[in-house]
């Protein structure tokens, strides 16, 4: 940060006017002039604008080791060191405290909304990035590099994919006018490549996943270069290369199986459940499922869902519903601990399969479920793969009941949402 903007913030974190600060050193015009980095101040000026500010003597030595910490804190969070982001998390906070110092307080928010969302704390991410926006006006490129990433990644947490990518490009815009270290460049293009996966874009997706992964092997970190290659092998199933997305996923579990990353070899499994169960090796796919909740076992509930549904359209694919019915009701029953959990895409699915397995349910209760709630929801949600699933079920359901006007009108719905996968 330029002397100028650290002026300004300090002045506005003080709540103090131009005049005041000014008042006995120098004129308001020439204050004016510094904070806006248009003239350099003399060191007798800068030290009493320093005294006036409250602004400690020794800033520079303090805040380089303070931003070194900082740095290491945010390195810890990109690596995904739990517990090591959580220990640092706790002592930059006391250093913060102590400092009280307006760029290391801004730079500190701005890595916290940073940690909160590793932490999947979405509403402290939030109310985070409310207060950092008030300060925006005073941010110096690198910060608005970080608070346009970290925006995306907000936004790519609530699903909302094309914002997540605006500000993505954004923040690409300003690295290119800064000095960054070549993992902050691999971080910032792998959730390039993420939010371009979301969006179905998947040459943009494999550029991007490619250039994050070259850096990563050359650093020898297994972790993110064992996440790059489950990318590209999803990008290569999605476009039916089912030989090299099995030799990524491959490359991916040997890295993880190296690096004892359980969390990681749970995505590698569900993802190779996934490929199996497309190539129509139901029994495969079921193994692999499994294998992936064994590694789940601690994970979070969110995460163990998603197994949980690919498990059940297994079983139901291959007509074992029985089993299927098992896992709806398991599954149910698990998502009935949260208080909100009729919002959640997870009631839909589940229900949904409830209503196509059980015998005790009326088709009149299944069609208006499809109809107003579940078709709405994916839908509104862009969540195309699945209006198109469920819109194909709706159809069938009304071709069994011979009304085959509105089983056309379905099964054509589901026909446009398959063209919106494959065109998006």
């Amino acid at each position: 940060m330029k002397i100028g903007d650290r002026l300004k913030l300090t002045r506005l974190k003080k709540e103090m006017t131009q005049e005041e600060v000014a008042e006995g050193i120098i004129s308001v015009s020439y204050l004016s002039k510094i904070e806006n980095n248009q003239v350099t101040p003399s060191e007798e000026v800068l030290h009493l604008l320093y005294q006036r500010l409250e602004i400690d003597n020794l800033f520079n030595e303090r805040m380089n080791e303070l931003m070194k910490q900082m740095m290491l804190w945010y390195k810890a969070i990109t690596d995904k060191n739990e517990w090591k982001a959580v220990e640092m998390y706790e002592n930059i906070k006391k250093m913060i405290e102590y400092f009280n110092d307006a760029e290391a307080n801004t730079y500190f928010l701005l890595m916290e909304m940073r940690y909160y969302l590793f932490m999947k704390n979405i509403s402290a991410a939030e109310a985070a990035m409310m207060q950092i926006r008030e300060l925006y006006n005073t941010f110096d490129h690198e910060m608005k590099y970080y608070y346009y990433k970290f925006v995306g990644l907000l936004y790519y947490c609530i699903e909302k994919y094309e914002e997540a990518l605006e500000y993505y490009k954004k923040a690409e815009e300003l690295f290119r006018l800064q000095s960054f270290p070549k993992w902050e460049e691999a971080d910032l293009y792998y959730l390039l490549s993420l939010a371009y996966s979301r969006l179905w874009k998947m040459l943009s997706c494999i550029n991007y996943v490619q250039r994050a992964l070259a850096i990563y092997q050359a650093d020898y970190n297994l972790k993110r270069s064992a996440e790059c290659h489950v990318l590209l092998g999803i990008c290569y199933r999605r476009y039916g290369e089912v030989d090299k997305a099995l030799e990524y996923y491959s490359l991916a579990q040997k890295a993880a199986q190296m690096v004892n990353d359980i969390e990681l070899l749970g995505i590698i499994e569900h993802n190779l459940g996934y490929l199996k169960s497309m190539m129509k090796e139901y029994r495969e796919a079921i193994q692999h499922y499994e294998n992936s909740l064994v590694y789940k076992r601690q994970a979070m509930l969110a995460d163990r869902f998603i197994t949980l549904f690919s498990l059940i359209k297994e079983y139901y694919s291959s007509q074992n519903y029985r089993k299927a019915l098992a896992i709806v009701e398991e599954s149910l029953q698990l998502l009935r601990q949260h208080s909100d959990y009729t919002s959640s895409e997870y009631y839909f699915h589940f229900t949904a399969y409830q209503y196509l397995l059980s015998n005790n349910v009326s088709e009149r209760d299944f069609e208006m479920f499809m109809k107003n709630e579940v078709l709405p929801y994916f839908q509104k949600h862009k969540k195309y793969e699945d209006v198109a699933q469920y819109a194909e079920y709706l159809a069938d359901y009304y071709e069994r009941c011979r009304k085959y006007k509105l089983a056309s009108k379905y099964y054509k719905i589901s026909y446009e949402f398959l063209k919106k996968i494959i065109h998006i």
